[in-house]
């Protein structure tokens, strides 16, 4: 890696962890565009944020990566308040494409929520069908 993306994924994790939420946003969604692994333990880590939209583009970023130490931690947050980022759980755990989340992808194919309920059937169609 170039000096200047280590300065810019190091920009962007500090954004992560102290900017407000609209710059924590921003930073998830960029440090998925960078594609760097060191990145996938502050994304776990704003899984917990206050911030729903923090939250949501977390886990769409973990998926990225296909980390599975972000398994578990996505797997939680299928049990959101917020059905944007049970959604965005679902999506990253069909991204990681890791066989643990079949049982939890299950349970969420029958939350209240249409979208949440629409989108875990289709991560649990994606999950069951990787090798």
């Amino acid at each position: 890696m170039e000096e200047s993306e280590t300065h810019n994924l190091d920009y962007l994790i500090k954004e992560l962890e102290e900017g407000d939420w609209r710059r924590k946003e921003d930073a998830a969604e960029l440090l998925a565009e960078l594609a760097d692994p060191r990145a996938v333990d502050p994304l776990i880590k704003a899984l917990k944020d206050d911030d729903c939209h923090v939250r949501e583009t977390a886990a769409l970023s973990l998926g990225v990566f296909e980390d599975s130490k972000s398994v578990e931690p996505l797997i939680k947050l299928l049990d959101d308040e917020r059905a944007s980022v049970r959604y965005a759980a679902a999506i990253g755990l069909s991204g990681v494409g890791d066989k643990r989340a079949i049982g939890p992808l299950e349970k969420a194919s029958k939350d209240d929520n249409p979208m949440v309920k629409k989108v875990a059937q289709m991560a649990l169609t994606s999950v069951k069908e990787r090798k």
